[in-house]
Order: C-alpha cells, then sequence, then structure tokens
C-alpha cells in the first residue's frame, strides 16, 4: 500500500523540472516548498527528499518493480560537490547560480563528501547531544544560583530541577538515536514490487549543493540536490 501511495505521488505531482544524464530522465516536484528529486529507470523509482532532513541528511525510497529482487547496499553511496579549483575553500563550493546559467561542469573539479555508516553517525549524534546537554546544564544551573539563594531549600530545589532537566534530556537523546537506529539506512533485499525507505547522513560542509551517487541493482542513478527553495524571493 506505501508503495502505491508512493508512486501515486509521483505521478499526481506537478513536475517542475526534468533533465536527463547517462541514459536516465531524472525530474522533480514539490513538496513543503522545497525539491523532491527522482527517477525512475528500467523498474526501479528512486526518490531523493531533502525536505525534512536537510541536504546533509536525505532521505532516499526506492521502489523496486523489475520483476526481480536486490540487495541494495547504502554502503557503497558515493557523495562530492562540485568545486572550482584553487578558489577560496569558504566558497569553493557554492556554484548553484552557475550551474543556473548553464555553464558546463567539465571544467569544475570533485570535493569528496563522506557519508557516514549507521554506527558512525549514531556515535557522532550521541557525542554531540551529550555536550550539547551537558552545556546547557551548566548554563541553567549558573542561572538557577543566581536568582535563589543559599538556603537549604533552595539548594533541594536546585538539586531537583537539575535531576529533572538530566532525565528529560536523556529520554530526547535516546528517543532520537532510537530514531536514527530504525531508519537509518542498511542493507536490504527490495524484493519485486515492494519500497523500501531510510536516510543517510552527510558530513557538513560549506556548500548549496551535493552530488549523490547511489548504485541499485548495477545502476547507477546520479542526483544534483541543492538546498535552493522552489520559491525563493
Amino acid at each position: 500500500m506505501k508503495r502505491i501511495v508512493t508512486l501515486w505521488v509521483l505521478m499526481a505531482a506537478c513536475c517542475i523540472g526534468t533533465w536527463a544524464t547517462d541514459g536516465k530522465e531524472y525530474k522533480t516536484y514539490v513538496k513543503n516548498d522545497r525539491l523532491v528529486y527522482y527517477c525512475n529507470y528500467r523498474g526501479i523509482t528512486v526518490v531523493v527528499d531533502i525536505t525534512e532532513g536537510g541536504l546533509f541528511q536525505p532521505s532516499i525510497n526506492i521502489i523496486n518493480e523489475t520483476g526481480h529482487e536486490f540487495v541494495f547496499e547504502p554502503k557503497k553511496i558515493k557523495a562530492y560537490s562540485y568545486a572550482v579549483d584553487a578558489y577560496p575553500k569558504e566558497r569553493r563550493n557554492l556554484l548553484m547560480r552557475y550551474f543556473a546559467m548553464g555553464f558546463d561542469k567539465s571544467s569544475l573539479v570533485k570535493d569528496s563528501v563522506r557519508v557516514y555508516s549507521a554506527d558512525r553517525y549514531l556515535r557522532i549524534r550521541s557525542k554531540a547531544m551529550w555536550w550539547h546537554d551537558l552545556l546547557s546544564e551548566v548554563v541553567a544551573s549558573t542561572i538557577d544560583a543566581a536568582v535563589t539563594n543559599n538556603s537549604p531549600e533552595s539548594q533541594f530545589v536546585r538539586r531537583i530541577r537539575a535531576e529533572e532537566r538530566s532525565e528529560e534530556n536523556e529520554a530526547t537523546r535516546q528517543a532520537e538515536l532510537k530514531c536514527i537506529d530504525e531508519n537509518y539506512w542498511r542493507a536490504n533485499t527490495i524484493f519485486d514490487n515492494s519500497e523500501h525507505h531510510g536516510f543517510i547522513a552527510l558530513k557538513k560542509r560549506k556548500t548549496d549543493h551535493v552530488v549523490l551517487e547511489i548504485p541499485v541493482d548495477g545502476e547507477v542513478f546520479t542526483f544534483l540536490v541543492d538546498s535552493r527553495n522552489f520559491f525563493s524571493d
């Protein structure tokens, strides 16, 4: 049922862009004021959606109508951004205006963008949240101490508040880690007439676009995904 709904959305959505490369036709439609990218080729539909996770946490849907099953291995996904060689690092990957003017990409170089494995991303997020919670607690404790006196009663109240914040932060952290664990792309057999989806995470860098090379059943689907809003000023 989910596969049918996804296909219906693709057919019903108003396509605002179409381009062809490597023998495949890539198209876009609009979701929540953002572009969603997809390609259907020889019974395989690949959808790349950055409307929720953003440029560096794209959601990827794969629909199999090939008549056979295959194993999809997300660890083989490659990502990079185009860059102007010898240009200042802070601006070398900001090229969407260049692409919009239709200039040739052959003169550009590729800067590799790291694609995290599920385990690696779990560790990164866990560590980042731990540091965030620690710094937040330091600030909150300092404010509490500044607005209350140092009586035993006030100390008790501050300790209770700190424990409550710690419990809330830990619950939030565990919820996010569970979401990552359940939804991050891992290797799966995708059977005929079925759909799988998940997200991947890329190491953030200063760029307005990412190129994703997604190998599926012997074919490589190449998406140029950018961070622009569809209804931009």
